[in-house]
């Protein structure tokens, strides 16, 4: 991953509402161009996006976009069918047709007298799926590849994760951000007719991403046909991910899968740009360039000889390896229960179990935001206190440090209890503080009697000192990235055996992953965010609190967008039935016309049904009223 230095060179041109054709005649996607000034024809990279290039989407992007533009790479940022400037109607999430607005967009790219044919594909989370999917359709001029923080199985993924109902993430952040992204106003061209006319039908009529979401339950057929097809993607990819981001272990799966020339980066982040994370933060810019360099010009810079893998090392003496595979040669260290020591709940008299706990609907705030995606917080916390509440298998202290590199394997015998299982592994340090390195969801537990069941946790890469112990916890719930189930249910486990992937200190090579150069000037003045968890120990409740406050200008820096949000996710543990996540936020767009633009929105999910409403005003008089209720 070492880099030759790859300074900006050019000017960067900006061309705003640009069309480009599809094939329904009359129908257009909206883009912006970054151009290199005076650069002649040049490589193109398309991001395609549902979050709007002209809000809050295209300022997350504008970075990362202009840099590429300064260093001789066209960029063209796309809004997705349906959203932002683009004409259409709002497909479903993650819907197979997608693809088609990709391949549009790359081959009207390549055809450009700009561009010199070449078009490579980059994008974060959605947009990284996009990128994939558009991929697997194999536009003849698309060259390359870059997934950051990407998913390849939405349900599995996100939606339902494992196949149990999401709670937190997809029926609360993102059912908040993607109303947002409906309801606000033009903020490009605002004044002009066609950008009216659309904004005020989908305002009117469209429904967002959350009503899909309801519709399609866990194990709903419709997402098998969403899964994309990562079997077909031939050109070459550099996967990039973090170890406690929500799509790590899609992202993973992902680059295996992968048949072409290939790359993985996994870093200590959550989700994230990898040269804006806030723990061991990278040059990715100088990073993607090589791999641009070498798929999309021709330059011979022996990316492709260099070693494949290169991840980070989490826990006792932390930093980058090079490896020449995933996963990495490793043995696999066995423990059976009666190894790792007794449990700490004693079974019923007359059970069958080897230990047993009351199910407590709390469990899972402690383990950091696990499967929720925040960017640049949400990292695990001391979980101990989640242990209690758990059934909890603790080793003896470790004689030598052991490195965890790839997935753990949990194998569990249930005596009763609830249908689904999360399990976890922890490092306990000497003073008892419980880290969570990794888990797996199972969504239906063995039943009594049935062979026991073993639950693959997600990859990890971290070095347990010696001295630290290893524990497994076992329990039903994950909150808030799981709706919790009914209270009163009794856990009983018969067996408990860890299969651990190790390897030796001597296995792979340092790695040298250069840091962040200077910062570009980005579009964004202040980003406050917050996370808070709450105990009220009177009603027995946990709360998960979120959001935050930020203010940027517009892409087209004609606006200040000022956006303030809350999140709560709470349960109490005698009535998990209860739960609830409600949200709020208030976005403020003062537009460079004087007018003051407002969209409130309100949200009530609990595990059966989400109300939102929404406004928007215009220097205080409503122009705009929704509700829906799913």
């Amino acid at each position: 991953m070492d880099r030759e230095d790859s300074p900006a060179r050019y000017d960067v041109r900006v061309v705003r509402g640009v069309r480009i054709p599809t094939e329904e005649p009359g129908r257009g996607l909206a883009a912006d161009l970054f151009l290199p000034a005076g650069a002649g024809p040049v490589p193109a990279l398309v991001t395609l996006s549902p979050y709007r290039k002209d809000a809050l989407g295209g300022a997350g992007a504008w970075d990362t976009v202009h840099a590429f533009a300064a260093r001789g790479y066209a960029g063209v940022l796309v809004d997705l069918r349906g959203t932002g400037s683009s004409d259409g109607d709002l497909r479903p999430p993650f819907d197979p047709a997608e693809g088609d607005d990709g391949v549009a967009a790359v081959e009207w790219a390549a055809a450009q007298p700009w561009c010199t044919g070449a078009v490579g594909m980059w994008g974060l989370s959605y947009s990284a799926a996009l990128a994939l999917r558009t991929a697997s359709r194999r536009p003849p001029h698309l060259k390359a590849v870059i997934p950051v923080m990407g998913l390849a199985d939405p349900e599995r993924d996100f939606v339902h994760p494992d196949g149990v109902r999401g709670c937190l993430a997809p029926l609360g952040i993102w059912s908040l951000g993607t109303v947002l992204d409906l309801l606000l106003p033009p903020l490009q061209d605002p004044a002009d007719p066609a950008e009216q006319r659309r904004w005020r039908h989908r305002a009117a009529h469209a429904d967002p991403y959350l009503v899909d979401l309801r519709r399609h339950g866990p194990g709903h057929e419709v997402w098998r046909s969403r899964v994309l097809d990562l079997a077909e993607v031939r050109v070459p990819v550099l996967c990039v991910s973090g170890w406690r981001d929500i799509f790590c272990g899609g992202a993973v799966h992902a680059y295996e899968q992968l048949g072409g020339p290939k790359k993985l980066l996994v870093g200590p982040w959550t989700h994230t740009m990898p040269h804006e994370a806030p723990v061991s933060p990278v040059d990715f810019h100088g990073l993607a360039m090589r791999w641009w360099d070498r798929w999309l010009s021709g330059s011979p810079n022996g990316v492709e000889r260099e070693p494949p893998v290169t991840v980070y090392v989490q826990g006792d003496e932390p930093g980058w390896r090079h490896f020449a595979s995933w996963p990495p040669p490793a043995k696999v260290d066995r423990y059976a229960g009666a190894e790792l020591s007794p449990p700490n709940r004693d079974a019923p008299t007359g059970s069958t179990a080897v230990a047993a706990v009351r199910v407590d609907p709390t469990v899972g705030a402690l383990s950091g935001m696990w499967g929720i995606p925040t960017g640049g917080y949400g990292f695990p916390l001391d979980q101990h206190g989640d242990d209690l509440a758990s059934l909890a298998v603790t080793g003896r202290p470790l004689e030598q440090p052991l490195l965890v590199l790839g997935r753990p394997v949990v194998t569990v015998g249930v005596s009763g209890g609830p249908r689904r299982l999360v399990v976890r592994l922890a490092d306990v340090d000497p003073r008892g503080r419980s880290t969570m390195i990794t888990g797996g969801l199972l969504a239906r537990s063995p039943a009594p009697g049935d062979p026991p069941a073993a639950v693959e946790l997600e990859p990890t890469c971290y070095r347990v000192p010696a001295g630290h112990r290893l524990r497994v916890t076992v329990a039903d719930g994950a909150f808030p990235r799981l709706w919790p189930v009914a209270a009163g249910a009794e856990l009983g486990l018969d067996r408990v055996a860890l299969a651990l992937p190790v390897s030796s200190a001597a296995e792979g090579q340092p790695a040298s992953v250069p840091p962040p150069g200077e910062a570009g000037g980005g579009l964004w003045v202040r980003n406050q965010p917050r996370w808070e968890i709450r105990h009220d120990p009177i009603n027995q409740e946990v709360a998960v609190v979120m959001g935050g406050s930020a203010t940027c200008a517009d892409p087209g820096r004609a606006h200040r967008i000022e956006l303030d949000s809350q999140l709560c996710a709470a349960v109490r543990r005698d009535a998990p039935e209860l739960a609830t996540v409600r949200g709020a936020s208030t976005t403020t767009v003062h537009m460079g016309t004087g007018e003051r633009v407002v969209v409130r929105i309100d949200l009530h999910s609990t595990e059966s049904a989400t109300t939102v409403t929404g406004s928007v005003t215009v220097d205080g008089d409503t122009v705009a009223e929704r509700r829906w209720h799913t």
